[in-house]
């Protein structure tokens, strides 16, 4: 740690889009370990929202200042290999918005230079903090639910047109709602049950435009576990968000986490209510277990991604374990690798 204050890592940002913008400067800005230092973008909005961070259109004037201990990369998928391996060679922690990089031999080479280096390497899946997943993992944790044998999460949308996040989408490296979405739903999912056996998937490119795929139906094979991951971008009506059945009950959830909106709107984490779903947003618990009977809505738990960076300060201050892995990205990277090869095949791809 190079802070003159060793209570406070100084921080740069490389890329200041949504990521930027919604999911990482505000989380910066509200924790008293961090000092936002430095934000790397062509735009004007940066100087606007943090006039007291330096702005710079230059990756390695950032790099070269001594005083930064953490580099946060939210560029395009295709450049996270680039300016993370940069900023490990520079001496900095980073941390890698989605997708960690967008093929396994990326994420490998990533991970050896980290440690070779002795810097810490933390993928952003911030949505092991979502209020909704943090909820399922208690009930299932509390036996609620007896042997879960059942899993379903989908992350839907109606976009019948390619206007989000354009480049997503005309590029297969790194794209494509697996990529986008689906990498969040693989990594809750493993994050309860393991790795898999395999996958078997197919992918649709269902839009104009669309030189990859905006919706799936991916499947992890497990020995006794039906888990199902599905996306789509023609979902008009969206149906539960979670739907997880096992031996002794069953839990469904419609709606998304709330955080996102909230920070879209520009809610302060930590503010009042940030993080807490509205009662028409508890999802419905079904339990048969320790001899009761219950069926009716379940409070959520406060959503909160703040816990990804409070972890990710522990471990490079305080020597903690780390929560979201690098090996972990490398493993959900792999699941997508395997994903489009079983669309390919047509059959199951064992990993």
């Amino acid at each position: 740690m190079t802070s003159s204050n060793k209570n406070v890592l100084q921080v740069g940002i490389i890329g200041f889009g949504l990521s930027g913008q919604v999911f990482h400067a505000p989380f910066i800005v509200a924790n008293p370990h961090f000092k936002l230092n430095t934000i790397v973008t062509s735009g004007t909005l940066a100087k606007e929202k943090y006039p007291s961070a330096h702005i710079t259109s230059s990756i390695l004037e950032m790099l070269a200042k001594p005083e930064i201990d953490l580099i946060i990369v939210c560029s395009p998928n295709t450049l996270h290999f680039e300016h993370t391996n940069a900023a490990l060679q520079a001496g900095k922690h980073v941390i890698v918005e989605k997708p960690f990089t967008v093929d396994s031999a990326e994420a490998e080479t990533l991970i050896e230079i980290a440690k070779s280096n002795n810097k810490f390497l933390f993928p952003f899946h911030n949505r092991r903090w979502d209020s909704d997943f943090l909820t399922l993992k208690h009930i299932i944790a509390e036996g609620y639910l007896g042997k879960v044998l059942d899993y379903e999460s989908r992350f839907d949308r109606y976009s019948p047109e390619i206007v989000r996040a354009a480049w997503k989408y005309n590029q297969e490296a790194g794209g494509g709602t697996l990529f986008d979405l689906g990498i969040h739903l693989i990594d809750q999912a493993v994050s309860i049950f393991g790795v898999p056996e395999g996958v078997f998937c197919r992918l649709f490119n269902q839009r104009e435009g669309s030189v990859t795929d905006d919706s799936f139906d991916l499947k992890l094979i497990y020995p006794a576990l039906n888990v199902t991951i599905k996306a789509g971008v023609f979902v008009k009506e969206p149906g539960p968000r979670f739907q997880v059945h096992g031996t002794k009950g069953s839990f469904v959830k419609y709606g998304l986490d709330t955080q996102e909106s909230q920070l879209r709107k520009g809610k302060k984490p930590g503010s009042k209510n940030y993080g807490i779903e509205p009662k028409k947003l508890y999802g419905i618990l079904n339990s048969a277990t320790f001899d009761k009977t219950f069926r009716g809505p379940y409070q959520n738990l406060p959503g909160n991604y703040m816990d990804f960076f409070d972890n990710a300060y522990s471990v490079i201050a305080n020597g903690a374990e780390t929560i979201v892995k690098p090996e972990d990205a490398l493993l959900n990277i792999r699941i997508i690798e395997a994903a489009r090869q079983s669309d390919k095949e047509q059959k199951i791809k064992y990993l």
